[in-house]
């Protein structure tokens, strides 16, 4: 009934349920939630992602400013849309987990989400990024790792956006990305600060870059 595989009795030991490494995966988002940053009103989609092991990570992507600006989030959202073959997303109320960092207990929370972008299969390209901790909005000194999302794609083709939006015969923009990615530490080691200026305080970044964004007419989407 069964034939001992050593890599799945190796893994056995090193399981996490939650992604934690550069690479490439297939899954679907159990989660996109409306975000407003209560600093300056930017707009954006908070998102948790499961792999089909059934691994999770979150990311946030900053789509808009308060005045209605786009910013480079706002491309890597149509990417995914593009590679879930959806046309228009719009906004509802549901669940959503939330976890209490004093008492250690996940519960859930009312919130507006966007239900087109959920349960559907996606592909992601992540990227091991460090990144400086903040805490009340300013620089800790110290550092972590995340991962960010480098590029969005078809799941089933792995298509990307622009291949799907060319009509590409043959997916080659996937490879060529994953020939180059790697992990990304910081470029300037931070210092410990005894005290901080009012430049230390930061808004969330705006949006993470996602290879093949498109701002298209209906009359250019093939699906």
């Amino acid at each position: 009934m069964y034939t001992i595989d050593a890599t799945a009795a190796r893994e056995a030991e090193n399981f996490s349920s939650y992604l934690a490494e550069t690479g490439k995966y297939k899954g679907k988002f159990i989660r996109a939630e409306k975000l407003v940053s209560a600093n300056k009103g930017t707009h954006g989609v908070g998102f948790t992602f499961e792999s089909d092991s059934k691994q999770t990570t979150r990311f946030d992507i900053w789509t808009m400013s308060a005045q209605g600006e786009h910013l480079m989030g706002f491309k890597t959202i149509n990417a995914i849309m593009a590679c879930m073959k959806v046309k228009g997303v719009t906004v509802a109320k549901a669940e959503v987990d939330r976890f209490d960092y004093t008492t250690k207990q996940s519960y859930k929370e009312q919130a507006e989400v966007f239900p087109e972008l959920v349960n559907r299969p996606i592909g992601l390209v992540l990227q091991k990024t460090e990144y400086e901790k903040m805490r009340e909005g300013r620089k800790t000194g110290e550092t972590g790792w995340r991962l960010e999302l480098t590029a969005p794609f078809e799941a089933a083709t792995e298509f990307t956006a622009a291949e799907i939006m060319d009509r590409a015969t043959q997916p080659k923009k996937l490879a060529s990305i994953m020939s180059s990615i790697a992990d990304r530490p910081l470029k300037n080691r931070p210092v410990a600060q005894a005290s901080h200026s009012s430049n230390d305080y930061s808004e969330p970044p705006a949006g993470h870059p996602a290879n093949g964004g498109f701002n298209s007419p209906d009359d250019d989407i093939p699906y």
